[in-house]
């Protein structure tokens, strides 16, 4: 289990215990309970844009016609089962990879 989601179901339950703190007798601060969430959700939010700087370095990986293949094989297989088309999988995908290819002016039929 990751330190987000870990940070996250605490925070769930501490907001939860402030919301039924009457009803289970607590006792709770709920000074400190804000300032934990607080702590938590400022954690989760460096995290992030740290992520989002690690993506960014990535660019290059983006202008890979595999990449594009899969993600408009996914989108087109979702809206396919979706929409009720029933088209093959396979031909999906081998129609994707086609059109990547001319796209990209790679051989991606060779690649994929």
């Amino acid at each position: 289990m990751s330190r987000k989601t870990l940070l996250g179901i605490i925070g769930v339950i501490g907001a939860i215990l402030v919301v039924f703190q009457s009803q289970f007798g607590l006792t709770i601060n709920t000074t400190e309970i804000v300032a934990g969430l607080t702590a938590i959700m400022l954690y989760i939010l460096f995290e992030g844009k740290a992520d989002i700087k690690r993506i960014g370095e990535q660019k290059a990986k983006f202008k890979d016609p595999k990449f594009w293949i899969a993600i408009g094989s996914g989108v087109v297989v979702s809206l396919n089962s979706t929409l009720g088309l029933n088209l093959p999988v396979e031909i999906i995908v081998s129609v994707l990879t086609f059109l990547m290819s001319l796209l990209f002016g790679k051989d991606a039929l060779a690649t994929a």
